[in-house]
């Protein structure tokens, strides 16, 4: 899923960079970029960051100002 659509990133490069330890968004901005721009995503990558490690349950992608979701299993 796009995650940033101003870099065009997915959700696997944010969980990607969780892989060596805890990580803050702004260290996210600084490593890839993602949030950066408009921060639109920033609540979305705050809820990939909050995942436990190796998860891979969908979050929904949501607007600025918005509460991120886990993807319901319909």
């Amino acid at each position: 899923m796009v995650v940033c659509h101003c870099l065009a990133l997915n959700d696997r490069t944010i969980r990607e960079l969780c892989t060596d330890g805890p990580v803050t968004v702004d260290d996210v901005v600084a490593r890839c970029g993602a949030g950066g721009r408009c921060g639109g995503c920033r609540p979305t990558i705050e809820a990939l960051l909050a995942e436990p490690q190796g998860s891979t349950t969908p979050v929904e992608l949501v607007g600025a100002g918005q509460s991120p979701r886990v993807a319901s299993a319909a």
